[in-house]
């Protein structure tokens, strides 16, 4: 199962119910811009950390955003919440099923 399979099935889980607050969607966006290769450019990083759109609508975008870009960035974002939310990335539906 491929790791973009994986987010489309946690999509609804992680954006609903407020389960990620700001300070660590604000951690993973910067993981994902820092880590090499870059998964996130400076802009999208900035684009997916501004505070005048709601956090729900930011990571919303920022899955879908990962998901067209393909396997490997959806996969950084799977190590990147595993860092900043170790709990909340054990309790992900996809991880039940495996």
């Amino acid at each position: 199962q491929s790791y973009c399979h994986r987010l489309q099935q946690d999509m609804y889980f992680l954006t609903s119910n407020s389960r990620l607050n700001e300070q660590v969607v604000d951690k993973i966006v910067l993981q994902l811009n820092r880590v090499y290769p870059q998964i996130l450019t400076n802009a999208e990083a900035e684009k997916f950390r501004n505070p005048k759109a709601s956090l729900h609508t930011r990571l919303s975008d920022l899955i879908k955003h990962l998901q067209k870009k393909g396997d490997r960035h959806c996969q950084e974002f799977y190590r990147a919440l595993q860092i900043n939310a170790e709990q909340l990335y054990n309790d992900l539906p996809s991880r039940k099923i495996l």
